[in-house]
Parts: structure tokens; C-alpha cells; sequence
């Protein structure tokens, strides 16, 4: 078995080629679905032959697992993006903040889940299909603990700006929200993105949770030698 630690890295055409088949796949996925897919409507929609699929992935979930993890590392980047430009105004409170504000504020965090109700569908349908095949489901945990380590990770930082602190684990708390999210994410997919129980209910439900699992960070008051 090849040891990727020792590959070389990949060449900018290399690089431009996954790009493209995994931007084709998204299309594709999104037509036929991930199991109605097939390998030759991905290369023809790229415009490349099998083989260029072959040597960049050895197979259609392969592909898939490589686009979820393009995804969530965007979604992670744009998380971090946003944390970064609010810190400012989230230390102007001082730790304090109310749920409305909050709520104001978790609205810039799930503003890029809009439009997002196909992406849901074929997180889903990969599921299901890691849940029958024990080949796939080890990359599909891994995957999805990292992307859960890596925002719990932001949204620990943001509460930290605002003042609080969770009072049990952020990725306990973070577990929560993406729960949340993908709930918001069925029933806009179902019915609107408009609907209350939707993506546009979430930033309120998200700042009530906060609250919930949150507490003020108290000033620790020096130690006086005696």
C-alpha cells in the first residue's frame, strides 16, 4: 500500500484536474443524485477520459469523500473569515450580550447555508451510503470529526469574544448546533428556506442555545500575597 506521507505533491495540472472533475460531480450529483451518477456522466460533463478519472480517484465515493472535504474545509474557511471581521464588535460588549444581538450576529455565521438545501441532499444520500458500505464509513467518520473538531474549535473563539464560555465541551456544543443546522436544512429542503423551522429560524434558535449552554467569563480577581 502507497503511503501518501511520501507522495510527491500534486502538479498544478494534477490539481486543475481534480478541480474540474470534482466541480463536474457536482452537477452531475445534484441531477442524478450520488448513486444514479456514473463515472462516464462525471468525465463527460469534465471533459475527460476515464483514465484522468482513474488516476485521481479510485472510485465514485472516492470522489465524493474528496468534494465533502473541499466542502467543509470552505465552510470552515468562511467561518473562520466571518469570526475574524465580527471579533471586534463582538469585545465591544464586554461580555455583555443579549440573545437578540447574538441572534444578529449568528445570522453572518449561516447567511452561506442559503441555496444549500441540494448540498444537504447528497451529505444525505452519502450517508446512507457509508451506512451500507464498511469500506467507506471509516474515511466518512474521520471526515466528519475533523470538520466538527475544526469549527468547534472557531465557535469556541467567537463565544471567547463575546464574553462567555461553555459549561460543558465546545464539541459537545458544536455536535448540538450542526444537529440544528442539518434539522433547518430538512425542512428547507422540504418545504422553503423562508419556513420558520428552516435555515431563517436559525440564528434565533442558535442564540437561545447559546445561552442555554453559555455563562459570562468572570474577571479572576488577583492573588494578594500576604
Amino acid at each position: 500500500m502507497t503511503n501518501d506521507a511520501h507522495q510527491d505533491p500534486p502538479t498544478a495540472r494534477r490539481r486543475e484536474t481534480r478541480g474540474r472533475l470534482l466541480d463536474a460531480a457536482i452537477e452531475v450529483f445534484a441531477e442524478a443524485g450520488v448513486q444514479g451518477a456514473s463515472v462516464e456522466q462525471i468525465c463527460a460533463r469534465a471533459g475527460f477520459s476515464r483514465g484522468a478519472f482513474y488516476s485521481n480517484f479510485s472510485s465514485k465515493e472516492q470522489l465524493f469523500l474528496a468534494l465533502l472535504e473541499r466542502e467543509f474545509d470552505r465552510r470552515i474557511e468562511d467561518v473562520e473569515a466571518i469570526i475574524a471581521e465580527l471579533t471586534p464588535a463582538l469585545r465591544q460588549h464586554h461580555g455583555i450580550i443579549d440573545a437578540e444581538q447574538a441572534a444578529e450576529y449568528i445570522t453572518r455565521f449561516v447567511a452561506h447555508e442559503s441555496g444549500s438545501a441540494h448540498w444537504f441532499i447528497l451529505e444525505n444520500e452519502f450517508t446512507l451510503l457509508a451506512m451500507r458500505d464498511p469500506e467507506i464509513a471509516p474515511g466518512y467518520l474521520a471526515l466528519l470529526d475533523r470538520a466538527t473538531a475544526s469549527l468547534a474549535e472557531l465557535v469556541e473563539t467567537a463565544i471567547a469574544a463575546a464574553g462567555r464560555r461553555f459549561v460543558f465541551p465546545a464539541d459537545r456544543a458544536t455536535e448540538i448546533i450542526n444537529g440544528m443546522c442539518e434539522r433547518a436544512a430538512r425542512v428547507s429542503a422540504l418545504e422553503s428556506e423562508d419556513h420558520p423551522r428552516g435555515i431563517a429560524g436559525l440564528p434565533h434558535e442558535i442564540g437561545e442555545l447559546l445561552f442555554a449552554v453559555t455563562e459570562p467569563i468572570e474577571a479572576v480577581e488577583p492573588i494578594t500575597p500576604r
